[in-house]
């Protein structure tokens, strides 16, 4: 009885990531279809895909881009469509500290690509200072991918029906805030080795595994979101420690609405995670985290702890329902002492 319950407390498995990526290929050059007319550019809003590898002056020349890279005039891509022919990168922007904006581009259909360099709507490799707004990255690999890019702001983006929505790896100091990541077929936003990140007020719903993952990452704020509907975790801290999770709403997702594992000193507060199919929030090896005023109706369990120590619950709102934490060592402790008081009383009578 004792083997199965430990094996009933056995860990959502999530293994769907993919995000060891190589080097960018530097060979790449401005696609051959490229229409560097600046007035057709301007009138059909049609281009060819673009790459960008620190040669912006030439960009301009191009009438890819206006601006001067400065912070008060930086260099803009702007009401561009791009069809990524089912293969390669729409715009890839590389190795670049100017300052630049991609905003109102429609980018899509890019979807196969080499293994260590997939396909996507926008990627940014070794980049900074970048601002991508309010562009429709769907039906992509990857809709929008950050590497290895520092201090930038991907804000009012749509970015559905990918494989991955926003990812993000080694990349640190970015504002990823307002943006739509829904029906990804893997992760809405996912942040892989990431630290000192804003995600705030996205929605990231019907994705097929998670909403928002963040795995080996530090120092993040997660606030805001919505992650519901999500095929098996709404918000997930794997291996991440020092980050904050509040105000965000995980409903009605297939697994649990919070999921933390392996990650410590984490604080998840006022928070919503009603109905989900297991746990509004589960914790799993992870210590020492600060978990309060967080509503968790609904759901199978509210709050479950599996091998953990040192987490503080305060002012929760679970119904009815007791927040049970379990872990084997100790719920056998409890099953011998049963056992032992038992039988006293068996030979007393």
């Amino acid at each position: 009885m004792i083997l199965s319950i430990i094996f009933a407390l056995s860990p959502i498995i999530i293994n769907k990531l993919n995000l060891n990526e190589g080097d960018s290929d530097k060979n790449l050059e401005y696609n051959e279809d490229s229409d560097l007319d600046n007035c057709k550019l301007k009138s059909s809003k049609i281009s060819g895909k673009i790459h960008i590898d620190n040669n912006w002056t030439d960009a301009k020349s191009a009438g890819i881009c206006t601006g001067n890279g400065t912070y008060s005039e930086p260099y803009v891509i702007e009401d561009l469509v791009i069809d990524g022919g089912d293969s390669g990168i729409c715009i890839l922007i590389e190795n670049s500290d100017v300052y630049f904006k991609i905003e109102n581009c429609t980018l899509y259909n890019s979807r196969v690509g080499d293994p260590t360099f997939p396909a996507a709507g926008i990627k940014l490799s070794h980049v900074n200072n970048s601002q991508l707004i309010n562009n429709d990255c769907s039906s992509n690999y990857d809709g929008i991918y950050l590497w290895f890019s520092n201090n930038n702001n991907v804000s009012g983006n749509t970015v559905s029906f990918n494989t991955y929505g926003i990812r993000l790896a080694q990349s640190n100091k970015n504002n990823i805030n307002g943006n739509i990541a829904n029906n990804s077929i893997q992760i809405g936003i996912n942040l892989y080795e990431c630290h000192l990140n804003n995600i705030s007020g996205n929605i990231a719903n019907n994705n097929s595994y998670v909403g928002i993952y963040i795995h080996i990452s530090n120092n993040i704020m997660v606030l805001g979101n919505t992650a519901s509907n999500n095929g098996v975790v709404g918000i997930v801290l794997g291996a991440s420690d020092n980050n904050t999770v509040s105000v965000n709403t995980a409903n009605s997702n297939y697994g649990d609405g919070l999921y933390l594992w392996y990650s410590d000193n984490n604080t998840v507060s006022v928070n919503t995670a009603n109905n989900n199919y297991r746990y509004g929030l589960y914790l799993s090896y992870s210590d020492n985290n600060i978990v309060s005023g967080n509503k968790l109706l609904g759901n199978k369990k509210c709050i479950f702890e599996e091998n953990c120590e040192g987490n503080i619950f305060k002012n929760n709102d679970c119904g009815k329902e007791t927040i049970v934490g379990y872990n084997p060592f100790f719920l056998l402790v409890i099953l011998s002492v049963v056992v032992i008081i038992l039988r006293k009383k068996i030979k007393q009578s």
